[in-house]
C-alpha cells in the first residue's frame, strides 16, 4: 500500500519533515504512521509485498528526509530497499527498523549506507527523537550493545588492536560520533576546521576497516573501544542526546 505525502504545514510555519516507512506488515506500518503524524511529521508508507521493485519504483516523487526501513524483509529486501532509496534520494537518511540488534543485519545496513537503527520496542519519544536526530545528520548506533560482559571475544581483541592505530584525536572524534555529534558540531567542540574533521573521520573509517560513520560508531560500541567517559547517545523527544 502506498500513500502520497500531503502538504501539511508545521506550526513553526515550514513544511513538516517527510518520513518514508518501509515494512511488510500493514498494521504495524499504520501504527507507526499514526504516531509520527501525531508529532507533526509527514508520513508515507510502503508495505512491501511480493514485488519489491514495483513498490520501490514509486519512491521517486517523495523526496523523504528520513526513511525508516524494516531490515528483516525476506531475501535481504530491507537492505536492498534502503540502498535503492539512498540511490534515488542521496540527501535522505535511512534508519534500520529492527526487532533485535542482530549484528549481521546491522553490519549489512551500515555497509549499505544506513544512518542508524531503531528498535521496535523503543518508546515513542525515542522513536521521534531518533528520526529527528537522523534528519539533522546525527548517527544512532545500537544501544543494547553497551551492556557488555567482562569476557572479551577474539573479535573484541582484534578490534582493540585496530583501535590502537587511532591517534588520540581520532579516538576523540570517534567518541563524539558515537555520542551523536555531527561533523559541524565536532568541528565546533574541538575548535577544528570542517576539512580537518572530515580527514579525521576518514582516517577512523580506514583504520577500523568500516565504511560509514554509523558503522564506525556501532563497531566502537559493540567492541568496547570507546574513549573513557563517552556517552552513547539516547535521543529524547526533542532529538537531543541524553546519557
Amino acid at each position: 500500500m502506498t500513500r502520497p505525502f500531503s502538504a501539511q504545514v508545521c506550526e513553526a510555519g515550514g513544511l513538516a519533515m517527510r518520513v518514508l516507512v518501509v515494512n511488510d506488515h500493514l498494521l504495524f506500518g499504520q501504527a507507526i504512521g499514526a504516531i509520527l503524524e501525531a508529532q507533526g511529521i509527514e508520513v508515507r508508507m510502503l508495505t512491501i509485498g511480493t514485488d519489491r521493485g514495483e513498490h520501490l519504483s514509486g519512491t521517486d516523487p517523495l523526496q523523504p528526509d528520513v526513511a525508516l526501513v524494516e531490515v528483516s524483509l525476506p531475501d535481504a529486501g530491507g537492505i536492498e530497499a534502503g540502498r535503492r532509496i539512498l540511490e534515488e534520494h542521496p540527501g535522505a537518511k535511512v534508519l534500520a527498523l529492527t526487532a533485535s540488534e542482530d549484528a549481521g543485519a546491522l553490519a549489512a545496513a551500515a555497509l549499505a549506507g544506513f544512518h542508524g537503527c531503531v528498535l521496535k520496542d523503543t518508546s515513542v519519544s525515542q522513536l521521534v527523537g531518533t528520526i529527528r536526530s537522523a534528519s539533522d545528520g546525527r548517527v544512532t548506533p545500537p544501544r543494547r550493545s553497551v551492556a557488555r560482559t567482562c569476557t572479551r571475544s577474539d573479535e573484541d581483541r582484534d578490534a582493540a588492536l585496530l583501535a590502537e592505530y587511532l591517534t588520540p584525536r581520532e579516538r576523540e572524534v570517534l567518541g563524539l560520533l558515537t555520542e551523536g555529534e555531527t561533523s559541524t558540531s565536532i568541528a565546533r567542540l574541538l575548535s577544528l576546521s570542517p576539512n580537518t574533521v572530515r580527514t579525521h573521520i576518514q582516517n577512523v573509517l580506514t583504520k577500523l576497516g568500516v565504511h560509514s560513520r554509523f558503522e564506525a560508531a556501532s563497531f566502537a560500541v559493540r567492541h568496547g573501544i570507546l574513549p573513557e567517559g563517552t556517552r552513547v547517545v539516547l535521543v529524547d523527544e526533542a532529538g537531543e542526546g541524553a546519557a
